[in-house]
Parts: structure tokens; sequence; C-alpha cells
């Protein structure tokens, strides 16, 4: 058989892996057990398959588009693919696909967002001034990931009566550090969408509005899609004092020991670190106690090999050698998301690590990663830490430098690195 009867099946392989690696790296850019070099290397993996596609010109478009555009995936392959090989057309009927597919929206921002800014001159500007709010959503989005302020694009979301392109223009304000736009997020602090609302109060409370924080507390206490952000935040803006009261109140809730557990950990102070040591016997938070506890000190109990270890069957530990000289299949496993990622932490051998340990850490100072907060250390974190440690710290160094864009930890890793060359 020719090589050349091969290449559609080699570049149906490069589409289908594109989407694939692109919704596995999206899971793991919030995961609690990745870093930087982590994202890296799954940016390595998504672009060699985009440069594959690419390469294969029209019969790369002809098989991405033939996946159709249903996963998120597919939407960030086929958008990423067409505005590379300038297909207007294609281009326009894969944002109007996109307009009843809310799964696809972070896609269609994140290949925006994935490529460099010379392949979208004319695209951003085109989804800003047009017509239809979808787009103008698309193009603030864009502007925001590539920390661009949008204009006037962003006066007119957030004068418009579409509450999703409102609430996409709040938050863009929080993440932009458009400090001169504080009173128009405090002025949607009552609007009665919820997300218009959410963003409105992350926003305000970010650039230091206090009007926000109850707000953010009304968030945190109850469950919701915006929970864990209204956690992160909300601690963060608060003195001392009221941030032990706010923990204690969390703590009182039925469902809330979790959360006062994880603003422990976001919070700081080595205060906490005997009361998430007295949690790591309960099964319930165990996890997140042992997160909380790492944030603030800045071990990793995976490699100090301080976790329960599971025991495992002669089957399973077959299956382990097996796959012994497969490091990508082991990445690929890790992508859990949210909690379900977190080690167990064992409790004696916690506690002998702590018993060593406790005399480096002092009650009544803030630390994140086992270090006083600093601009030189928080980029440190940036550099090194996990991912959920990352976003901690880019939201603290937001915080010291008011006016300044957020850090977006999302983003492709080179763009991180340099980033982080101009602020270090």
């Amino acid at each position: 058989m020719k090589p050349t009867s091969l290449l559609p099946d080699v570049v149906e392989e490069h589409a289908e892996e594109a989407a694939f690696l692109w919704h596995q790296r999206d899971m793991a850019v919030r995961a609690p057990d990745f870093d930087l070099d982590d994202v890296m290397e799954w940016d390595e993996r998504v672009d060699a398959h985009l440069d594959g596609l690419l390469i294969a010109g029209e019969t790369g478009w002809e098989q991405a588009s033939g996946l159709g555009f249903e996963d998120p995936g597919e939407f960030f392959t086929g958008l990423w693919l067409a505005i590379a090989l300038g297909k207007k057309d294609c281009v326009d009927e894969l944002l109007l696909a996109s307009e009843d597919n809310s799964e696809a929206h972070r896609a269609v921002i994140s290949a925006l967002g994935w490529l460099e800014p010379d392949k979208l001159q004319g695209v951003v500007k085109a989804l800003l001034s047009s017509d239809s709010p979808h787009q103008q959503y698309f193009g603030i989005g864009a502007c925001a990931l590539h920390r661009v302020n949008p204009g006037k694009a962003l006066d007119k979301a957030l004068e418009g009566e579409y509450p999703t392109l409102r609430a996409r223009g709040l938050k863009a304000i929080g993440e932009l550090g458009l400090v001169e736009r504080i009173t128009a997020a405090e002025s949607d602090l009552d609007h009665p969408d919820n997300e218009c609302r959410f963003w409105a109060s992350w926003s305000a409370g970010l650039l230091g509005s206090d009007k926000a924080i109850n707000n953010l507390k009304s968030f945190a206490r109850v469950e919701g899609p915006r929970r864990r952000a209204a956690v992160e935040m909300v601690i963060k803006l608060m003195p001392p004092e009221a941030a032990h009261s706010w923990i204690r109140e969390l703590a009182a809730q039925p469902d809330g020991l979790r959360w006062a557990l994880m603003s422990a950990g976001y919070f700081g102070d080595p205060f906490y670190l005997e009361p998430l040591m007295k949690q790591l016997a309960n099964e319930t938070v165990a996890a997140v106690a042992g997160e909380a506890f790492e944030n603030i000190t800045g071990l990793n109990i995976y490699e100090e090999s301080l976790e329960i270890i599971p025991e495992v069957l002669p089957s399973q530990a077959d299956e382990d050698e097996d796959d012994v000289d497969e490091p990508e299949e082991d990445n690929e496993a890790r992508v859990l998301g949210d909690d379900e990622a977190l080690v167990i932490p064992d409790p004696d051998k916690m506690a002998a690590w702590y018993e060593y340990n406790h005399q480096h850490f002092t009650s009544g100072q803030r630390l994140i990663c086992g270090k006083p907060i600093s601009a030189e250390h928080l980029n440190e974190v940036l550099r090194s830490g996990q991912q959920r440690q990352r976003r901690s710290a880019a939201i603290d160094l937001a915080i010291m430098n008011r006016g300044t864009p957020l850090f977006e930890t999302r983003a492709r890793g080179q763009a991180q690195l340099k980033a982080l060359g101009k602020t270090s």
C-alpha cells in the first residue's frame, strides 16, 4: 500500500487526537495535581496534532469537520483550524453552531486564545463589532484571555440587555484589572441574573470593593457552580479577625466543613494546621484537609509518600507493571478534575511530619506554599506550584497589585512562561 493512501487515516487520527487531548488538557488546567510543566506537556501533544492538520490543509479540514461539531474538543479543533487556514465561511458556520451548545463556549474561546495574535487579525475585531451578542461574547472572551482591553465593545456589553454577554463583560473587568471600571461592577451587585451578580462581585472584590464581600459570602454559603470561586476569593479580601469568624461560620453549616477547610488553606494562617490535622481521620474531608495543609506549608503529600497507599490486588499489580513504560497513559488517568485527584493523607505519617516541622510555621501570618505572601514568592508559586495553588497565587498577586491583569494559569504554557519572565 502506498504511503499516500494512508494519509486520510493519519489525518483523521490527528483530528480525533487533537479534540480528545484538548478536552483532557481542559480538565488538567483545573486539576489539583498538575503544574505548569504538565500543562506544557499537554500543549505540545495538542500542538503536534494541530500542526498535522494544518500541514494537511484541505484534507485536514475535511477530516476535522467530518467528526461533526458536538463535543467541545471538536469545536476547539475545528475553529482553530478554520482560522489558521483562513476559511472565514467555516468560522462563521462554527460560531453559529456553537450558539445552542453551551458546553462549546469555553472551547471556542480557548481556540481563540490558542492562536497567536497575528492569526487573529480581523477575526476578533469582527466578533466585537458584530450585531450578534453571541459573537460579541466570544470577542470579549478572546480579548480577556489575551489580556487585551476590548474598549468600546466592553461598554456595549455592560450596557446591553443580554445577561450572558453582560456577565462576560463583568468578568473581564476583573481579569484585565480595570480599576477604572470598578463602579460599573459595583452597579451590578444587585443584578437579578445570578451570573451577572457573581461576576460583578468577583471583579469588584478583586479590584478592592468592600461592597462585594457580602455578595461573595452569599455565593460561598450555598451549593452552586460558582461556590468554589467565591470561597477562594472572599477569604482573601478579609482582614484576619473577619476571616477567622467567617471560617467558623462556614464550619458551623451542615455542609460547610469542607468549605471551611478549603478557606483555611486559601487564607494561609498556620493557626489552622492543627485543626486541619485533626480532620485527616475524617474520611469525608480528609483529602480536602490535606490539600489545605499543602497550601499553607508547601508540603507535597504525594511526593513525600505521606498518603494512604490503597491495597493493590494481584491482577491490578500485573496491569500496573504493563503500564510502566507508558507515562502518557498515566498522565491521562490523572485528569480527574475537582477533588477526585487529591491524595488521602495518612494521619500517622502526617503527624510525624508535623512533629518534626511545626516550628517552621508561626501562627498569625499568611503563608502560601510555606512562605509569607510577597510578590517574589507568588511568582515562584506561579512557576512551580500546582494548578490550584497557582490560581490562588494569581489572585493574591492581583490583589497586591490592583490595576494589573490577573495572571491566567490556563493559558498556553509558553505564553505563561513569557508572562512570568516579564513579572519576575
